[in-house]
């Protein structure tokens, strides 16, 4: 979402003029951003529209390109208006059918999200806005009379008075947010354990297997784990003990990035030959059917080969041919990595265990309860178990680490994460600057060349600017939080994920909130503060000065949650960024057939750890400013609206959800905490508009205590749905397990009794006998394949599951090498040289075409599994 924020920042230009003070412009500077945003808005979704019918492979990906094709889901039609009735049609549960939970429990959350807003939208427009507004008889302060401020701080009884109906409707909209944040909670609770216990997934190895760390020396052997978990119903099929590979992770690495290199050479070398015959400077001649030696040399001179240099620094070492460095780089790491790969299989002294292992239970019920069971007597041994793991989700570098070294990482990185936290306040601090920046030159004189500035550049600046900053400081921000995360020592990347999705929550929750609000504030009215501080300090004038100013900060989020909505969704929708970066990727990058196959085969994922946030901040906006500032709510509820309908067209047509990428839906319940953190902070606003104003009216007093027992009583309920709800994200209940352990074993086809949500995925998760398709009727088998055929079928699914914890660094297989094929005979003859090599090259479903462009046309990469 942070890279379309950027872009429709950038896009929008709030241009107003600049106003004797922040007040007064409030209007124009919002009136001025919401036309411009919606001409962007417009411009995008135009562009959206004449483009979507002609690039399939950005609009609707998923329609031809899941794997396996089952997940595909109906194409739309291509004509201009003709695809929106049918993808207002498509169910949100079929996102959960067709992408997993977590993709579910986002859309949901949205979904929730407007559930909440809009009913609060209407009603606060309806009743707080003429409640605010009604004895002010002058326009000239623009949005901002619709504020709680200018009722609280009237010196009007009256006024004051009507102060009462603020408490009431705090109380009715907390009790609409928690009715609804408890309805889906429910609703997730449901469908996590029907996801976990449906057939096509408690069957899984992934359901079935448990990772534990920190074990200690004296159980590191697959007898000793076996005997200790083995008293787990259904006791343990395999276990996986982790070894110390030493240089054989770092020898695999290098052997792939050479095959890749060599791949990259040898197609540049075809492509040059095809180019000078094309030119007339060499005499093509019809390839012979079988290629001996080299025959590239009849067409491209010794000079023209590629080259490289050896050696770490760029441009620095000896110079060698490319082509024939790799093919004899890779013949030798093959046979080290065979070498040591056979050494490790019985030599424990040079490749000993560590201090993690993988158990494969032969019941989902044996996994669960061993990670709920402490399975040593001292402190922080086999502590962190983990089940539901996925291969290609394992973090490898991160199991080694002893206990201790884990919790002194995890100490250590928090404390930099907090850190960065306090320190990411001046840039923050700087953003928040730019907003007010012909306000500040009216009251600072060294600032007064601003005041020169034309009003089309100052708009700019004042619109634009910071709303654009933000933007960047978010996007490069988690990239450092996910460091941080990974390196606390967390073993999974969905593990990194939800913590990145906590440290960055914390961010928009502190900074990108209550920093800015408390800015912006600031700004606002830096100068009565200032006189009331000087000569005489005057405290209740201070204090009531705050509480007008923060509700009076509402301009600028009003401009983030306008342009995060209308000017982001329009984005998500035309793609820009990916549609540019496909073309630009095909133009520089696509160089050899698998890189060409992965850029039109190669489906997009949303970073979960990014996504919710991103959403967090809208609602933290929404709860912060829902009563202090009612007419936040009317924007924030398009703003979702419109976010909800892109993301919902992205997750059914465009992303792509992997298996091992699925947490089934542990991303929420995260989510559903920070909401409540962010009611928390509106409701402690509103408590502070009543205390800081008891000078003014003593009544005060007691709408300021039964705030805080509104919000004692918001803390109270989030500990009841923590408490009871908390248990249950975690274990598969036992009444489940006997229930459809008792459907499969009464019932012949229980799997069809008990639908299961996701009735594809055996062919997609890491799986015992239906690890690639689905097994048909036993009779149909007979007819298809000889019982030599199904039993040689049978024991390399039996190997695969055997073998899914192994370090990949032990059992990957070398790429097959994949040239274009073409009409001079070079890559055929290349295929023949590697052969001799003792590795395997292909140029099937591969070639290039007129213009000397790389073409493929496979179902998958040679050898590959995808």
């Amino acid at each position: 979402m942070h890279r379309s924020l950027f872009a429709a920042a950038v896009a929008v230009p709030a241009l107003v003029a600049a106003q004797d003070g922040p007040s007064d412009s409030s209007t124009s500077t919002v009136v001025t951003t919401i036309v411009y945003s919606l001409i962007m808005a417009a411009v995008f979704f135009v562009a959206f529209l004449a483009l979507r019918p002609r690039f399939d492979n950005i609009y609707q990906p998923r329609s031809y390109l899941s794997k396996p094709v089952s997940r595909n889901v109906p194409a739309l039609d291509h004509t201009l208006f003709g695809w929106v009735r049918e993808y207002l049609a498509q169910p949100d549960k079929e996102i959960l059918r067709r992408n997993g939970l977590d993709a579910y429990m986002f859309i949901s959350y949205l979904n929730m999200s407007l559930w909440i807003i809009v009913p609060i939208w209407i009603f606060s427009w309806i009743f707080l806005m003429p409640l605010y507004a009604a004895n002010i008889t002058s326009s000239s302060q623009g949005f901002n009379m619709f504020t709680i401020g200018y009722l609280i701080n009237s010196s009007k009884r009256a006024d004051q008075d009507r102060s009462a109906g603020i408490l009431i409707v705090n109380y009715l909209f907390v009790a609409w947010i928690l009715a609804n944040v408890h309805w889906r909670m429910k609703e997730f609770i449901q469908l996590r354990q029907e996801f976990i216990t449906s057939p096509s997934y408690r069957d899984t190895v992934q359901a079935k297997t448990m990772l534990v760390t920190g074990v200690p020396n004296e159980y590191l052997s697959e007898t000793k784990l076996t005997q200790i978990y083995g008293q787990m119903p259904g006791g343990v099929e395999k276990v996986w003990v982790n070894r110390n590979l030493r240089d054989l992770p770092d020898l695999v690495e290098q052997r792939d990035k050479l095959v890749l290199k060599l791949e990259g050479a040898v197609t540049k070398l075809i492509k040059t030959a095809h180019k000078l015959v094309q030119k007339g400077k060499v005499d093509g001649a019809p390839a012979d059917g079988a290629m001996s030696g080299d025959v590239a040399a009849r067409y491209v001179p010794e000079k023209k080969r590629p080259t490289m240099r050896l050696g770490k620094v760029p441009c620095i070492g000896e110079k060698v041919d490319t082509i024939n460095y790799c093919r004899a780089e890779i013949q030798r790491l093959n046979g080290e990595i065979a070498a040591q790969r056979e050494r490790a299989m019985t030599d424990y002294e040079a490749y000993p265990p560590q201090s993690s292992a993988f158990i494969l239970f032969r019941e989902q019920l044996g996994a669960q309860l061993a990670a709920r069971t402490e399975a040593s007597h001292e402190p922080y041994r086999m502590a962190d178990r983990y089940t539901e793991a996925h291969p290609k989700d394992v973090i490898w570098s991160n199991l080694n680490m002893n206990p201790y070294e884990k919790k002194i990482r995890t100490v250590l990185f928090w404390v930099v994460t907090w850190l960065t936290v306090v320190f990411w306040f001046v840039p923050v601090a700087v953003v928040s600057v730019f907003s007010q920046v012909d306000y500040l030159s009216s009251k600072v004189k060294f600032l007064s060349w601003i005041e020169k500035i034309p009003n089309v550049p100052l708009g700019i600046i004042k619109g634009v600017l910071p709303v654009a900053a933000l933007a960047v400081l978010n996007m490069l921000l988690p990239i450092w939080l996910r460091f941080l995360a990974k390196q606390s020592g967390i073993p999974t990347r969905n593990g990194v994920e939800l913590s990145l999705m906590v440290r960055f929550s914390i961010f928009q929750l502190l900074q990108n909130f209550l920093v800015l609000a408390v800015m912006q504030a600031a700004m606002n009215n830096v100068n009565d503060f200032a006189n009331t501080l000087t000569p005489e300090p005057d405290i209740s004038a201070f204090v009531a000065q705050i509480s007008a100013a923060v509700p009076r900060a509402n301009t600028f989020f009003l401009q983030w949650v306008f342009v995060a909505g209308v000017g982001a969704a329009p984005g998500l929708f035309l793609q820009i960024v990916p549609l540019i970066m496909y073309y630009v990727k095909m133009k520089l990058l696509g160089s050899t057939p698998r890189t060409v196959w992965n850029l039109k085969n190669g489906l997009g994922a949303p970073a979960w750890g990014q996504l919710f946030p991103a959403t967090l901040l809208i609602m933290i906006i929404v709860f912060g400013y829902m009563l202090l500032a009612p007419i936040v709510n009317g924007f924030a509820a398009v703003a979702m609206c419109l976010l909800y309908l892109a993301y919902r067209y992205l997750f059914l047509y465009v992303y792509d959800c992997k298996p091992e990428n699925e947490t089934a839906g542990l991303f929420f319940p995260t989510a559903i905490n920070f909401t409540f953190a962010g009611l928390y902070l509106g409701t402690l606003l509103v408590a502070t508009m009543y205390l800081f104003n008891v000078g003014a009216n003593t009544s005060y007093i007691a709408f300021g205590v039964l705030t805080v027992l509104l919000l004692v009583l918001i803390m109270a309920y989030h500990y009841f749905l923590v408490n009871s709800y908390g248990p249950l994200l975690q274990s598969v209940p036992l009444d489940l397990t006997m229930r459809y352990g008792q459907d499969a074993a009464s019932a012949p086809h229980a799997a069809e009794q008990v639908s299961p949500l996701l009735p594809e995925k055996d062919a997609y998760y890491v799986n015992g006998p239906s690890a690639v398709q689905p097994m048909p009727p036993a009779s149909h088998v007979l007819q298809m394949e000889d019982a030599h055929q199904v039993a040689v079928r049978a024991r390399a699914e039996q190997d695969a599951r055997l073998s899914a914890f192994y370090n990949p660094a032990r059992t990957s297989k070398q790429l097959v090498l994949w040239y274009p094929d073409d009409a001079n005979g070079i890559g055929r003859s290349q295929v023949a040289l590697d052969q001799q090599a003792g590795y395997a090259a292909t140029t099937e479903h591969a070639g290039l075409n007129e213009k000397g462009k790389v073409v493929e046309d496979a179902h998958v990469p040679p050898g590959q599994e995808v």
